[in-house]
């Protein structure tokens, strides 16, 4: 579960808004360039018109007076029209006239030179270029005759107005702000929604943790009533194995693996015949090789489970002893899960100072004296160490608690980690 849902939500739904951001504005930004660009080469075509019928007249009938009618009608357009030059060749790319305008002659001689490589191409061709912040185009409209033949083309350059370029990079700056703001509004209506969904999530997976624990109890009771025993001991070495792993620092899914395995360590027992499990003395080989078969049973019916998965640690090694010489696999040392060795103390201090079928309860003194003779070989000395700094008060607090005390005990730590 998230600690700080508000932070990590709002920090997610941030991150969420400037990716959105930055991508919708990117497409925005591309678009609003295109369409730009579109709107200058359409205006750049339309001022070549004013051009184009005089010099295909010429072409069709070259003389003095049609290239004085031409330089005329040429001087009349370049000084008021956004196209401060042009120039005019025929159909072998040798230059008829040209002209420039007075106030562009100093751009003109900065733009970039041209070869006769557009004299091939038989569609109008446009090359921007950026000049001291300003944006031109390099016109190439090809010139034909009515029957479609080339016989000539003309070259302008045509200078794109300061105020439509500004009004359209005005309205692809607003569409930007306006992408922000929306994917902004967005996450922020989506906020309470995400976090009503998640309360509600949280109360249907609060319902489903506590179903699980109710489960949880009742297979406990179920092992405690078919191994002649109370819930009690159940109870008992859960909180003993629950201190010490407050103790040692445990984290939250670590200890929900503990508590399910410690109420549940004796699950296999459910599989052991009643002669066995109810023998007053002390059984023999053939018996106590029956009886280990215990911790393999208890594995096979959680393993089908994925909410006791983690449970499978103390199911399954909780008689392992951390010198290699328990079962069923003989694993030693830190190798055995730290659930397993916690737990092992836990409930074998407990079997010390509880009455069994088979002994009396140990003395106290009895109980912690064989905890510390076993400490090294039988239990990892570190969880040895850090128990009988606080068995007294420990014992005194649940040994002797009554099942609703204990249980009520046990209750407040599931609400705690669960």
């Amino acid at each position: 579960m998230i600690e700080n849902l508000h932070r990590w939500l709002v920090v997610r739904l941030l991150l969420v808004w400037l990716v959105l951001s930055l991508a919708i504005g990117g497409i925005v930004h591309y678009l609003g360039n295109v369409r730009l660009d579109d709107h200058v080469v359409v205006m750049a075509k339309s001022e070549t018109v004013n051009y184009k019928q005089a010099v295909i007249e010429y072409l069709q009938a070259p003389s003095e007076g049609a290239l004085a009618r031409l330089n005329r009608n040429v001087a009349a357009h370049i000084e008021h029209d956004n196209l401060i030059a042009v120039e005019f060749y025929d159909a072998n790319s040798i230059k008829i006239t040209e002209a420039v305008a007075a106030s562009a002659r100093d751009i003109e001689e900065k733009l970039p030179k041209h070869g006769s490589e557009f004299s091939d191409k038989n569609g109008v061709v446009c090359t921007k270029m950026e000049v001291n912040n300003d944006t031109y185009l390099r016109v190439f409209v090809p010139l034909t005759d009515k029957s479609g033949k080339k016989i000539g083309y003309l070259e302008g350059i045509y200078h794109a107005p300061s105020d439509i370029i500004a009004q359209i990079k005005s309205q692809t700056l607003w569409s930007l702000v306006l992408v922000v703001l929306v994917v902004l509004a967005t996450s922020i209506v989506l906020y309470p929604l995400i976090i009503r969904l998640n309360r509600r999530l949280v109360d249907y997976s609060r319902t489903l943790a506590l179903t699980n624990i109710g489960m949880l109890k009742v297979l406990g009771s179920a092992i405690a009533k078919r191994d002649s025993d109370t819930n009690e001991h159940n109870y008992r070495v859960t909180l003993y194995a629950v201190h010490i792993g407050e103790k040692l620092g445990l984290t939250r899914g670590a200890m929900q693996g503990l508590i399910k395995g410690s109420f549940l360590h004796d699950l296999g027992k459910i599989a052991i015949a009643d002669a066995i499990l109810h023998k007053p003395g002390k059984l023999s080989e053939e018996e106590f090789s029956v009886m280990k078969s215990h911790v393999r049973h208890g594995e096979d019916i959680i393993q089908g489970y994925d909410w006791l998965k983690d449970a499978r640690d103390v199911v399954v090694c909780h008689h392992e002893k951390f010198d290699g010489s328990g079962y069923p696999v003989g694993t030693s040392g830190s190798v055995i899960p730290l659930n397993a060795r916690i737990f092992a103390v836990a409930d074998v201090f407990d079997a010390l100072t509880s009455k069994r079928p088979y002994k009396e309860p140990f003395s106290f003194a009895v109980a912690v004296g064989i905890l510390q003779e076993s400490s090294g070989n039988h239990f990892d000395p570190e969880i040895v160490r850090v128990f009988l700094e606080h068995v007294e008060h420990l014992y005194g607090e649940i040994c002797h608690g009554g099942e609703d005390t204990l249980h009520g005990k046990l209750e407040s730590y599931i609400d705690t980690y669960f």
